[in-house]
């Protein structure tokens, strides 16, 4: 049987509650020279997530995916990033608490045979932030294709929902519901902050060239691997209205990485990628999250 979870707690105490609230600058609704800026950033995210899954064969590290997915990045110039690539296999992909992200000490798990996984970069382009995820498998996987099944029915309804104020405000119960309702856990469960999405950003110039990462001894495992712009505009603007979780009540207008994830049998999957939304719709940039590749064994 799936793993499930209880369902997740829709409220995390007064303070947290009025800061998710708040409206920031992060509400504004976007112009179309910003809507192609992101977009391009958001594909190429995709180009490198779908070249590494066709390069990968058992026997490969996360730490080697993460490495190859970083150099593609900046072989294809890329100067700085959300946060560095991620490379997750077979059970790491539950997403377990305090344990999803990338490798930072030693080589990580090893890819083997029938093992789902788990590709998630976030280029920083001309200012511009792609931050998307990307779930295959070595070998064709009933039971993940299934889960990407649901997800790819998923996917198309969450504009709607996002679309309308009234139903917009409740959107992270809803797909928490969806989710338990299809018999998988909701792995926002191991995320801090039990997050569904997050506001991505167009930084300045010099947040945009910014290649250094805070170092893990000192900020802690999560902060350690993530940009300083990002790190830097997401504080200045009180970090609770840039996350999507249970307890966000802010406007949902503006641009996010939304990430729903889900734990299977022995395994997670998901997507992320950009969805804009405005006063009155919302939409996904492109179809590319939807293309599937399987790794040969």
């Amino acid at each position: 049987m799936p793993h499930t979870t209880e369902k997740l707690p829709r409220r995390a105490g007064l303070l947290t509650d009025w800061l998710s609230g708040r409206r920031t600058a992060s509400a504004r609704l976007l112009g179309p020279a910003d809507v192609a800026g992101f977009r391009h950033a958001q594909g190429l995210g995709f180009r490198c997530a779908q070249a590494v899954a066709e390069h990968l064969r058992p026997g490969w590290t996360e730490a080697q995916t993460g490495s190859w997915m970083i150099e593609w990045l900046y072989d294809h110039g890329v100067k700085t990033m959300l946060h560095k690539p991620i490379a997750v296999f077979h059970e790491r992909t539950l997403a377990p608490d305090g344990e999803w992200g990338p490798v930072t000490k030693g080589a990580g798990a090893t890819l083997r045979e029938q093992d789902v996984v788990i590709l998630d970069c976030a280029p920083v382009v001309e200012g511009y932030t792609g931050d998307i995820a990307y779930t295959v498998s070595v070998g064709h996987n009933p039971e993940l294709e299934r889960a990407q099944d649901f997800l790819t029915d998923l996917r198309a309804a969450i504009p709607a929902h996002f679309a309308d104020p009234a139903l917009a405000s409740d959107v992270f119960e809803w797909v928490d519901d969806e989710i338990r309702a299809a018999g998988y856990g909701n792995a926002a469960a191991g995320y801090p902050n039990h997050v569904l999405g997050h506001r991505v950003y167009h930084h300045g110039r010099v947040a945009s060239s910014l290649k250094w990462f805070l170092p893990e001894p000192i900020v802690g495992y999560v902060p350690s691997w993530h940009g300083l712009g990002f790190l830097g505009t997401a504080v200045s603007r009180l970090l609770f209205p840039e996350v999507l979780g249970p307890q966000h009540s802010g406007p949902k207008t503006g641009i996010w990485a939304i990430e729903p994830h889900v734990r299977a049998d022995g395994f997670g999957a998901k997507f992320e990628e950009l969805l804009v939304v405005e006063d009155d719709r919302a939409y996904w940039l492109d179809d590319l999250s939807q293309r599937r590749i399987v790794i040969n064994a």
